[in-house]
């Protein structure tokens, strides 16, 4: 079915407006009231992800009086905090739904719905990218027991807003200002361009709700086949000591659950609006009823403040589990991020191996990614040669539990804590080791 003309443009309150359906004018008394509810769920999840953006970007810039350890690193508050800005942007733009009421008429082309229609592509792009990217970092996290390299990390979220705007702006840039318009109760891309629709927006919200679904259903047997698996081979070696280490398995349980709910209130919140979608394309692009819009967009603008109560309730247990602990004064810096995570979160123990008096590895030192360890003065252990320990690092493994390395050729291992000491008493131990034996035992 061919698209109406936008010509002959109509005049009101002397400027030049396109024609129905491109523009709306008067408004209907069903819009008028329909546009009450979104525009109040709008404002809520505005003023909501604005004071918790705020409290995050307070939180980052004053972390040393909070926390040991930067909380910068910390990639899941950071795939958090960029999806409540994406947040803040679709909600931004349903609260135009106000200016529209008092005009009594949506008009195209104007700066109100130019605004409207890109803070409501990006936003909903944007917020479908790093939902999707919190469900592949779970998995990646949870399922590997591994973390993205900072850097890396860094790159990947500019590269997600970069592509965001691309999929928003490209339209605009080849078409003008007939791309943006009036689309049924709000502004948003023409229906003359629903190619354009489709493979800028329609796609890439599908491919992030079906792919986020698959990957937790994935990462939910996985997780669960591989916990399974640990309990069994130590059940069946009957050896106590070299158990799995329960509280790793507890925590990245509770951080994947956590996890989970971002990408569930998605799917559940914007389904409305993809099913309409769909049925609309199924008839001829044949638009959908204005009360049903209203009802799907009340709930997509719902994004905003539901994500912004889900981590008010779950912050402080999130940062439990993925954050270093707060005990020691030294700080972290980025690239010590990953080797910090042992000392509190994600790995709460290290597993060791004694061999004639030695501490060794798990693995061979041959392995890539061993390094020297420190000096240790302990009591209880004699290390008297040069030994290998295999550190965290952002590309290897969290936990041996989570990394399912094998154990072959153990002689003994144990679990120890390790507490970390400020510089100056590490000095201060050092030296008194580089002592001789009987001066030492005098100071003491």
């Amino acid at each position: 079915m061919p698209s109406p003309p936008y010509s002959p443009r109509v005049m009101v309150d002397g400027n030049s407006y396109f024609p129905s359906p491109y523009s709306l004018d008067p408004l209907p008394a069903d819009l008028q009231s329909g546009l009450i509810p979104v525009g109040v769920l709008a404002l809520l999840s505005v003023v909501s992800t604005l004071i918790l953006i705020s409290f995050i970007c307070i939180r980052l810039a004053t972390w040393k009086l909070h926390y040991r350890t930067f909380i910068g690193y910390n990639q899941y508050v950071i795939l958090v905090l960029n999806l409540l800005i994406a947040d803040l942007q679709q909600s931004s733009a349903f609260l135009i739904s106000f200016h529209w009421i008092r005009l009594g008429k949506i008009m195209a082309p104007s700066s109100p719905c130019f605004a409207q229609a890109w803070l409501l592509h990006s936003g909903d792009v944007s917020s479908g990218f790093f939902v999707f990217a919190i469900a592949l970092h779970t998995f990646y996290t949870a399922v590997h027991g591994k973390r993205i390299g900072f850097k890396t990390f860094a790159i990947l979220v500019v590269c997600i807003w970069v592509f965001s705007y691309f999929l928003t702006g490209i339209g605009v840039g080849m078409h003008g200002e007939k791309y943006f318009v009036r689309a049924g109760a709000w502004c948003w891309v023409s229906e003359a361009y629903e190619d354009d629709r489709l493979a800028l927006h329609y796609i890439w919200v599908f491919l992030v709700q079906f792919g986020t679904v698959v990957i937790y259903i994935i990462t939910f047997f996985m997780l669960r086949h591989k916990t399974k698996q640990l309990f069994a081979l130590h059940a069946a070696s009957g050896d106590r000591g070299n158990g799995p280490n329960i509280a790793t398995i507890r925590s990245v349980n509770r951080i994947t659950k956590l996890m989970t709910l971002y990408p569930c209130v998605y799917v559940l919140l914007t389904l409305p609006v993809s099913a309409g979608r769909m049925w609309s394309m199924a008839h001829n692009a044949t638009p959908y009823s204005d009360a049903y819009a209203c009802a799907a967009g009340a709930m997509i603008t719902s994004c905003g403040w539901v994500d912004s109560l889900l981590y008010t309730l779950t912050r402080r247990k999130l940062l439990q589990d993925t954050m270093p602990g707060n005990h020691s004064a030294r700080r972290t810096r980025g690239s010590d991020w990953d080797n910090e995570l042992g000392s509190k979160g994600i790995t709460h123990t290290r597993t060791v191996t004694v061999e004639g008096g030695q501490v060794m590895d798990i693995l061979s030192p041959k392995e890539e990614g061993y390094s020297r360890p420190p000096s240790y003065p302990s009591h209880t252990h004699n290390v008297s040669n040069a030994t290998w320990e295999r550190p965290s690092s952002p590309t290897g493994s969290i936990d041996p539990i989570l990394s399912g390395r094998a154990t072959r050729g153990l002689k003994k291992e144990v679990e120890v804590e390790t507490k970390e000491v400020s510089s100056d008493e590490q000095e201060k131990r050092d030296e008194i080791t580089a002592l001789p034996r009987s001066w030492s035992r005098r100071d003491r």
